[in-house]
């Protein structure tokens, strides 16, 4: 982690000596010693990252680095800002200008000796790499944590779960596939997070008397993250051939190993279990082996999606999904009770009401479940298993023992994904730890974050065009990948990650390593009182808090916010007080001493003025300011003409990607609005809102709409004299939402020739005519709205391969006037829905007559 924070401060450092000499002239010569220094020292990070657990001397040594690093970006940030304010405008102010050339000086000399201060520091450090022993710490001989942690998940085919609970049916449906390949080489891929029974599956798969019987030979190897190709082609040789040929391959050099191997495989039909595999890299150096003609199998496991997609776009790949609460209990009950008919039949009733809340906890993750049954299988009294139930997270940390030595420990399992993410994206997971338990991640917050506090860095080959919101959203989508957060919601239209969330384990992981590294400081209201709570920040250092209010926004108060002494807290990068209630409805003045502040956050608060000390607040990024009710902003927010814009405004401002524009009644002269088509090419969201006013005739808006060609989103608020013909729509257009258009022709006869329209959403007035048909060229459809007052003369709805569509729109039932409705060529499970008892019958019991047509029986 240390490794990711030094490079990103490299990285500042070296903008600032590229972009910044003036502000550093006399002071240039020590960052750059200060930058060399830490390249230097950023050499032995990753070992040295590897090594803190098992010495305290090589945690010190990387938290002093870290720290060093902190601050020099710190002491350089104040130093800039303080010039910045200095700066004067206009020949009156030149002899003021002039009268703090001494203060800078002063200034500059201050700074060169923080700067030397700290790269003293660290030739320290460097010293102590050899003084007290932490270079041959790193060096010594022995297993690095990741490396322990391999040794103890190592999996052997021999070794069966006789437990399985939520897999039968997985089972089954992955051996009928895999005895039913033909002659070309096919890799099933089981992914999913650690502890979600992967291994345990596809040892079930290896075993199976069907898969016994159709193939010849069977091999099992564990990967690992450390993937060496010989090793792992011997091992697959040697389990494939008799025992009188080890020597001999043993002998062989890597052409002949790999040569052999592949002719082997493809004589005969084999299948191969490739358990663990990491990376896209591992993958490549072993895959040359493989035959594509051949009746053999891989199936491979792995924590990281990417992987299984990239061994075979066009294999199977199965991810296991986390047991359910039934699931749960019958795991425990069956690890925890089984065998045990001696016990009282009052005293097992007891225990279940104990198990039913401790499977709760393990949200359903096979691994905590069998640890935490193994523990309560050796526990006899109602006690016992309620002193379980009390501290499960200490249990599930020490791996079901006292003191965690011979058992794997659960967060270990979890801990290795963490340990093999790149630098970069470790910050990014330790974030999560700012976010309370079960929370809904809203990612694009979450990516503003990361951006304002550095941590997301432009990538030297980067396609065109990529901006760093783009390499942020990377970041997150790399987690999901790799199992580490499940994604709540996606954008239906770009299919990007919008809500996430971790598993309570691996937050649990995500908090462990946030206070290892000294990330943030979480301050709970479960654990101390508010106020408490609150007075506690003046006093911190911090330079990531998290106050987690837990029951509700509106039980929270906070009139403790007056008492804290934000002046005391200049470190911070991001305040959110999202959803809290702040007694007087205002801020501190002090805010504004928060000079360090990127991301401020009243988002839901009732928050009605600002502080004028904001505007001090010059590398603010971004400042939400969705609060309930109005809001007074002061004058010194703003250098742009509130009330005067103009479209040529946004000339400048060629990465934006959604744009939402009001226009007058009077002003509906679309060309200059055309004509920022030609500046913003990444614009993929649109909005034109045109107040509709009755003796206005309606508008064309085919020039608007053909002007922007990539737009994958367009809302359209105003009175339309026809819609546009479809070659005048993008084509990755994918959601068209209409308000007031007064439609009279069937919009169908357009929209269903655009290829990728998957969400339509007709509001209000949008449509005045009296039949809407859906023809097969609207496959896409996966949501279809319909507002309370929209289409009121509808007496027609036709659906057909619609197959897509989840379900007739909720808005159906409010149609009065809506006579036949015929839905065509859809499954029975979709038909059910809408018969008398289905659960989507409300919507069309209203309508005459609804007639099914080609639909499943």
């Amino acid at each position: 982690m240390a490794e990711a924070i030094v490079s990103v401060t490299v990285q500042k450092l070296g903008q600032l000596l590229l972009e910044e000499p003036l502000f550093l002239f006399g002071i240039g010569d020590q960052v750059k010693q200060l930058q060399d220094e830490l390249k230097r020292l950023n050499c032995f990070l990753k070992d040295a990252d590897e090594k803190q657990h098992e010495s305290e001397r090589v945690r010190n040594w990387v938290a002093g680095i870290r720290e060093a690093s902190y601050d020099a970006e710190d002491i350089l940030e104040a130093f800039f800002l303080k010039a910045e304010s200095r700066k004067q405008k206009g020949m009156k102010r030149v002899l003021r200008r002039l009268a703090c050339i001494l203060n800078e000086a002063v200034s500059l000399h201050s700074v060169g000796s923080e700067i030397r201060e700290i790269t003293s520091r660290l030739s320290k450090i460097a010293a102590s790499m050899l003084d007290f022993g932490i270079k041959e710490s790193m060096g010594r001989e022995g297993l690095s944590l990741s490396d322990s942690l391999r040794e103890q998940r190592q999996s052997f085919p021999y070794v069966v779960e006789h437990n399985l609970v939520g897999l039968e049916q997985s089972l089954e449906k992955l051996v009928n596939d895999l005895v039913s390949g033909g002659e070309k080489l096919r890799v099933t891929s089981i992914c999913g997070m650690g502890g979600l029974g992967k291994t345990t599956l596809a040892k079930q798969i290896f075993h199976h008397h069907k898969v016994r019987r159709h193939f010849d030979r069977f091999a099992w190897v564990y990967v690992s993250q450390d993937c060496r190709r010989r090793h792992v082609w011997q091992d697959i040789f040697l389990n494939l051939s008799y025992k009188d040929e080890n020597q001999r391959i043993l002998s062989l050099r890597d052409e002949q190993l790999g040569e052999e191997l592949h002719r082997f495989l493809k004589r005969n039909k084999c299948l191969i279990v490739l358990d663990d595999i990491w990376g896209k890299d591992a993958w490549d150096c072993l895959k040359h082996v493989f035959p594509h003609e051949t009746g053999s199998e891989i199936i491979l496991t792995t924590r990281n999606k990417e992987v299984a997609l990239y061994a075979d776009p066009r294999g199977v790949l199965h991810e296991p999904q986390l047991l359910t609460c039934e699931e749960s209990w019958e795991l425990l009950e069956k690890i925890s009770l089984s065998g045990r008919e001696n016990i009282e039949p009052m005293l097992v009733k007891k225990m279940e009401e104990i198990g039913k809340q401790i499977v709760v906890r393990c949200g359903g993750l096979p691994l905590a479940i069998t640890v935490l049954g193994g523990l309560l299988a050796t526990k006899s009294t109602w006690n016992e298993w309620q002193r379980v139930c009390e501290n499960i997270k200490s249990y599930v940390s020490n791996g079901g023992s006292s003191n965690g030595s011979k058992n794997m420990l659960v967060a270990d399992v979890l801990c290795l994904s963490y340990e093999y993410l790149p630098p970069h994206v470790k910050q990014c997971f330790l974030y999560f730890a700012h976010y309370p338990e079960d929370y809904e991640v809203h990612v694009g917050t979450l990516v503003s974050y990361c951006i304002a506090e550095g941590m997301v860095m432009p990538v030297k080959h980067t396609e065109a065009g990529t901006t760093v919101e783009d390499v942020g959203q990377d970041y997150l989508e790399e987690l999901v990948k790799r199992s580490m957060v499940m994604v709540g919601r996606r954008d239906i239209v770009t299919s990007e990650v919008m809500t996430c969330r971790m598993h309570d384990l691996m937050r649990e992981v995500c908090l462990q390593k946030a206070k290892q590294e000294s990330f943030v400081q979480v301050i709970d209201s479960r654990d101390q009182d508010e106020a408490e709570a609150f007075i506690s920040l003046s006093t911190n250092t911090s330079r990531r808090i998290s106050v987690q209010l837990h029951g509700g926004a509106e039980e929270h108060h906070i009139k403790s916010l007056s008492q804290v002494s934000f002046r005391k807290m200049k470190l911070l990068r991001v305040l959110d007080l999202e959803g809290a209630q702040i007694e007087g409805g205002k801020l501190p003045d002090d805010v504004g001493d928060l000079i360090h502040l990127r991301n401020l956050s009243v988002r839901l608060t009732n928050v009605k003025e600002l502080t004028s000390s904001i505007g001090n607040l010059k590398l603010m990024i971004t400042l939400d300011l969705f609060v309930k009710g109005q809001l007074y902003i002061p004058n010194q927010l703003w250098d742009f003409p509130v009330g005067k814009c103009n479209p040529r405004d946004l000339l400048a401002m060629t990465s934006l990607r959604r744009l939402s524009i009001n226009l007058s009644s009077q002003n509906t002269d679309f060309v200059v609005v055309s004509s920022l088509s030609k500046v913003l090419k990444r614009l993929r969201g649109l909005t034109i809102n045109v107040p509709c006013e009755p003796m206005l005739p309606p508008v064309d808006v085919t020039q608007l709409v053909s002007a922007f060609t990539n737009l994958c989103e367009l809302e359209l608020f105003l009175k339309l004299e026809k819609l546009p013909g479809e070659q005048s729509f993008s084509s990755d257009l994918g959601a068209l939402r209409l308000w007031q258009c007064g439609l009279v022709d069937d919009p169908f006869m357009v929209l269903e020739k655009l290829p990728n329209l998957k969400i339509l959403q007709l509001f209000e007035g949008s449509f005045v005519g009296s039949k809407l048909c859906c023809s097969k060229n609207l496959e896409n459809l996966e949501e279809w709205t319909v507002e309370d007052g929209a289409m009121m003369r509808l007496v027609t709805v036709e659906l057909k391969c619609c197959n897509k569509l989840k379900s007739v729109p909720e808005g159906t039932r409010f149609l009065k006037n809506l006579q036949e409705v015929e839905i065509g060529n859809r499954t029975k499970a979709f038909k059910d829905k809408l018969i008398s008892g289905g659960e989507d019958f409300y919507k069309v019991q209203h309508v005459p007559c609804v007639v099914f047509e080609n639909c499943e029986l």
